[in-house]
């Protein structure tokens, strides 16, 4: 099964707004970058086994060009918005032969192999959507679908509920997805330290 990854990202000039009093516009350009670059290592190691192809999509040429420097496929964004964009990727990869495709935000830095491996079998074994949520259950960190499809993308406020909705009314089979790695979603004070927390703890477990 043919199935492709899409990471959107926003312009690096609009990165983490909700950070704003706490880190500066170039340290939450940074922390984008570098949550992208551990999301795109874990994509582009799936390559292959789970994964067909990784595509990012963006309309900002830093975001592009780091895409592009390690391997990824590449899509300006002329939608201007999250919903829009991600329209625009599904005809992008309908066209390049994709049975399915894999939303995956770049701001789920923790995201593992076998949350890919898990949201790719759903997908194989017959479910027309994979739904990962954020802690809360109420964002949207993974959703997966089969192509082609009608389902419209609901990113943003509410955004499980709206897809749950969307594919309801649609007659579409949907199986939620839970994970712990996946779960995590930087976006504000709290998660930022969550973030920072979990990561020391890996670096001391990984040098012991």
């Amino acid at each position: 099964m043919q199935i492709h990854t899409v990471v959107p990202v926003k312009d690096l000039t609009r990165a983490k707004s909700r950070l704003a009093g706490r880190l500066s516009l170039a340290e939450r350009r940074d922390l984008v970058v570098e949550m992208l670059g551990r999301v795109l290592a874990t994509l582009l190691a799936s390559r292959g086994a789970a994964l067909a192809e990784i595509w990012v999509i963006s309309a900002d040429l830093e975001v592009l060009a780091l895409a592009e420097s390690v391997g990824a496929r590449t899509i300006f964004d002329r939608a201007g918005d999250l919903n829009g964009a991600l329209d625009q990727s599904r005809i992008a990869l309908t066209a390049a032969g994709a049975a399915a495709m894999l939303v995956i935000p770049a701001d789920v830095p923790l995201i593992a192999p076998q949350d890919l491996a898990s949201l790719v079998a759903t997908l194989a074994d017959g479910a027309d959507l994979a739904l990962a949520t954020d802690r809360q259950g109420d964002g949207t960190n993974a959703l997966g679908l089969r192509l082609p499809s009608a389902l419209p993308f609901h990113f943003g406020a509410q955004s499980a509920r709206l897809h749950r909705e969307a594919a309801a009314a649609l007659g579409l089979r949907l199986k939620l997805y839970a994970s712990p790695t996946l779960s995590l979603d930087v976006d504000d004070v709290e998660s930022l330290g969550r973030y920072h927390e979990l990561n020391d703890t890996n670096r001391t477990a990984t040098e012991q």
